[in-house]
């Protein structure tokens, strides 16, 4: 995550984010009761994004709550925002905000997007380790030719894997 930002106050950030949008969503629930037509709808998809939002800094908050990084969320918690929505948070919500806490809500948002980047890497990387190491899916992977030519042309972009093959020949 965030080299700069330790990552106890990651978990504060978070957790403040998180407070904030329950307190958000309360304020939109009154307001959607309040009105109708586009403004109620308006008001249900806040509540619905910030609803998405919030499960997406739980799963971050209980990887990192005790002062590790292993990556262990989940990240369709995190990246779960429904397209239709992401115009509603940059048009209505985001220009709603105070201006503290737009910044604090740029933070955290950075912060979210940087850990969801981070997390699919190590599923990836994941993935791509089990493979290596399983005879049968070694079996399959050698079997689909697409499959070695990405290989192949990963390998010659790493000339010290490309060497250590020249020398076995």
């Amino acid at each position: 995550m965030d080299g700069n930002m330790e990552i106890m106050d990651q978990v504060k950030l978070m957790r403040a984010v998180i407070g904030r949008k329950v307190m958000e969503i309360d304020d939109y629930e009154a307001k959607a009761a309040e009105t109708t037509g586009d403004e109620s709808e308006k008001c249900l998809n806040m509540i619905d994004f910030l609803t998405n939002d919030i499960a997406g800094y739980k799963t971050i908050v209980e990887d990192l709550k005790d002062g590790s990084n292993d990556m262990t969320g989940n990240l369709y918690d995190i990246a779960s925002l429904p397209s239709e929505l992401a115009q509603l948070y940059m048009d209505f919500y985001l220009p709603s905000l105070p201006e503290a806490d737009r910044e604090e809500e740029d933070i955290a948002m950075e912060l979210k997007a940087k850990y969801a980047v981070d997390l699919a890497r190590s599923y990836v990387m994941h993935v791509g380790r089990m493979a290596l190491v399983d005879p049968k899916i070694l079996d399959m992977i050698m079997a689909n030719e697409e499959l070695i030519v990405k290989i192949g042309n990963e390998i010659l972009d790493c000339p010290e894997i490309v060497n250590a093959l020249n020398a076995q020949q």
